[in-house]
């Protein structure tokens, strides 16, 4: 059981540090879109807010799941891994944008 509680805690901590690395590479997406031009510049900040609002959801599911703790139901466990999937994906493709 304590082994359990352990596990759980380090996958948060670094679920936690992967978020925060995800909002510092929104903040440089952002800093290069103000040096762009009208037409690339709207999609950019497009793109940006929807990977905001993605973040946003994953930090919203992973704090329930802190909630949860270590009797986080399967089904709560299941919409964070996907949130996560998805929001790598996300990360991983504008990532390549912005190069």
């Amino acid at each position: 059981m304590e082994q359990e509680k352990r596990e759980f805690h380090i996958k948060v901590e670094k679920l936690e540090t992967q978020l925060k690395e995800w909002g510092i590479d929104l903040e440089k997406f952002r800093a290069k879109t103000d040096k762009t031009k009208d037409q690339a510049k709207a999609e950019l900040e497009r793109e940006i807010a929807a990977l905001k609002a993605k973040l946003n959801e994953a930090q919203k599911k992973l704090e329930k799941f802190k909630k949860t703790g270590d009797a986080a139901s399967g089904e709560l466990k299941k919409g964070v891994e996907s949130a996560w999937a998805e929001l790598k994906k996300a990360f991983d493709s504008a990532t390549a944008k912005f190069k």
